[in-house]
C-alpha cells in the first residue's frame, strides 16, 4: 500500500468552516481508523465537523478496495471497456460505470485546479470526433440531440512541454470553440506573454482568439442616451495566430496550406524560434492519436462507444489527466550528466509537477484546497 498523504497536506471540506479549503493550519486530528485500506476518520477542532479523509475524491463511498479501483481505471486507461474491465478486474459492470463517472468527474476539478498558471510559447487548438449513442448520420427528431450524435473535444496543447491545456467535450459549435479559447487564456499565467497559436482552418476559431486575447477600447459615444456601444476589440501586436489547412483528394493530403492570421510579419521568426522547419499542429495531432489508443469510447471502428455523453465525457477527463500526470512522454526524456535517462511527464515538463504520480495519488487527491 503506498503511503497516505499527510495530516498537513488534507484541509476541512466543510464549506461553512472558517478554515475550509486551508491546508496545513493544524485543524485536523484522526478521529480512528477504519476498513482493510485503513482509511482515516477525521475531526475539524475549528467547525466540529467529522468527515472522511476520501471526502471530494474519486474514491469517496466506494465500496471496493482501493487497489480493486486502481485497476478498474488502469484497465479503461489501456484501451479496455466497461464490460471488459469488469471481467478482468471480477466486479460487476455498475460498479465500473459508476467509478469512471464519480472519478471523471473528480479528475476534471483536479485539471482546473492544478493545470494553471503556466507560461508556453505556443499552443496548438484541434477539435476530435467521437460520437455517443448512434452515429450522426441514424440520428432521428425524436432522439435527444444533445446526448446522440456527433461528440467532440475541443483540445488544446503546449507542443513544447506535451501538456494538454485545455478539453472541452461537446457538439462541433462557436461556443464550444469559444470556451476552449477562453478556458487556455485562462490558464496563462498574468505575467507571461501571449503564446503563438495555431489552428486548423476551422473559421471559428479567429473571432474565439481575438475575443480572448485582444485589447479593448471604449467606442466613442454619439449621446448619452442609452447603453454604451460595445468597446473596440484590437489585435496585440504580438499576438501571431497562423491556420494549418490540410487540402484532401480522396482521402488524402496534397497540399498543406499555412495562412498568417495575426502577426504575418513575426510568423518566421516565432517558428524558427520553436525549432519548426514551418508552421504546423503536429503535437495535438499526436496526441489525438494517443487518445484514441487509450480511450477504447474514441476508437473510430469499436463496440465500445459510449451509450450517453456523461460516461463518455467522464473517460475524456480520466484520460487527459492521467496523460499530464502520469503517463511519461518518450519525447520529453532528458540525458543527465551521467548519462542515466530521466523520464518525464507533461506536467513535470510545465514545471506543474516535480514527480509522476501514480493512479493512487491521482485518486486519493482532493481537488478542495488545491
Amino acid at each position: 500500500m503506498e503511503a497516505r498523504l499527510s495530516i498537513e497536506s488534507l484541509c476541512c471540506v466543510n464549506e461553512r468552516c472558517k478554515q475550509y479549503g486551508e491546508r496545513g493550519k493544524e485543524n485536523l486530528i484522526v478521529r480512528k481508523v477504519y476498513g482493510e485500506d485503513e482509511i482515516r476518520y477525521l475531526r475539524c477542532r475549528s467547525c466540529g465537523v467529522e468527515f472522511s479523509e476520501r471526502k471530494g475524491t474519486a474514491l469517496y463511498n466506494s465500496k471496493i478496495a482501493e487497489s480493486k479501483a486502481v485497476s478498474i481505471i488502469e484497465h479503461l486507461d489501456r484501451k479496455n471497456g466497461v464490460v471488459a474491465t469488469a471481467e478482468l478486474v471480477k466486479v460487476a459492470k455498475d460498479t465500473v460505470s459508476r467509478l469512471s463517472r464519480v472519478t471523471g468527474e473528480v479528475f476534471s476539478s483536479l485539471h482546473d485546479a492544478m493545470v494553471k498558471d503556466i507560461s508556453p510559447t505556443a499552443l496548438e487548438f484541434d477539435e476530435k470526433w467521437s460520437f455517443t449513442g448512434k452515429k450522426q448520420k441514424n440520428v432521428t427528431a425524436k432522439d435527444e440531440q444533445e446526448q446522440v450524435g456527433d461528440h467532440w473535444d475541443v483540445n488544446c496543447i503546449d507542443p513544447q512541454s506535451k501538456l494538454l491545456v485545455t478539453l472541452v467535450p461537446g457538439k462541433r459549435t462557436l461556443e464550444t470553440i469559444e470556451q476552449a479559447v477562453l478556458d487556455a487564456a485562462s490558464r496563462l499565467a498574468m505575467d507571461g506573454p501571449i503564446p503563438a497559436i495555431f489552428t486548423d482552418g476551422e473559421s471559428a476559431y479567429q473571432n474565439a482568439i481575438l475575443n480572448a486575447f485582444g485589447n479593448r477600447y471604449p467606442s466613442p459615444r454619439s449621446s448619452n442616451i442609452g447603453r454604451p456601444p460595445n468597446p473596440i476589440i484590437r489585435v496585440p501586436q504580438e499576438l501571431v495566430y497562423a491556420q494549418v489547412v490540410k487540402h484532401r483528394q480522396g482521402g488524402k493530403v496534397i497540399n498543406v496550406e499555412i495562412r498568417p492570421i495575426f502577426g504575418k510579419g513575426k510568423l518566421d521568426s516565432v517558428v524558427a524560434a520553436l525549432g519548426w522547419k514551418k508552421a504546423n499542429t503536429s503535437s495535438i495531432e499526436r496526441f489525438n492519436l494517443t487518445d484514441r489508443s487509450r480511450n477504447a469510447r474514441k476508437a473510430r471502428k469499436s463496440l465500445n462507444f459510449s451509450r450517453n455523453s456523461l460516461l463518455h465525457d467522464s473517460m475524456s477527463f480520466i484520460s487527459a489527466l492521467l496523460y499530464n500526470f502520469h503517463h511519461f512522454n518518450r519525447s520529453l526524456n532528458l540525458k543527465s550528466e551521467l548519462g542515466s535517462l530521466l523520464k518525464r511527464t507533461p506536467a513535470m515538463a510545465a514545471g506543474l509537477a516535480h514527480r509522476c504520480f501514480s493512479v493512487l495519488d491521482l485518486m486519493r487527491m482532493c481537488p478542495i484546497g488545491l
